[in-house]
């Protein structure tokens, strides 16, 4: 039997509870790469989050329930690839702005050391 992705999920929790879903529905699904779960969530992110698989020939019909869960009262709207996939993407988005302020900084460091010395050279 093998297996497809359906989508991929940035929180074990959130993972597993989708995973129960499917499984409830009558879909073999599997969370994999829960072994993360000990590490920090940027690396979690950057890896992709946890995959959430099912048998092939039900992938797709698994892709559709998680999209009509995602639909229902409180949750938002479902995205087309995954709908996990958006928070994701702006994860990564605030992890790019909050290391150009890291890079700005180190690079600044030492111009305002060389200001200095400058200034009482």
């Amino acid at each position: 039997m093998a297996l497809a992705l359906v989508t991929r999920i940035p929180s074990l929790a959130e993972a597993q509870i989708a995973a129960g879903a499917l499984r409830s529905a009558g879909i073999a699904a599997e969370v994999f790469d829960s072994s993360f779960g000990g590490m920090e969530a940027p690396v979690i992110e950057g890896l992709g989050g946890y995959r959430l698989m099912a048998p092939e020939r039900q992938a797709v019909e698994a892709r559709q329930l998680l999209r009509a869960l995602r639909a229902g009262p409180g949750l938002g709207e479902p995205e087309d690839v995954g709908p996990w996939t958006a928070s994701l993407r702006q994860a990564g988005q605030a992890r790019k702005r909050g290391m150009r302020w890291v890079a700005l900084a180190i690079l600044a460091i030492p111009a305002v050391f060389w200001l200095v010395r400058w200034l009482t050279g």
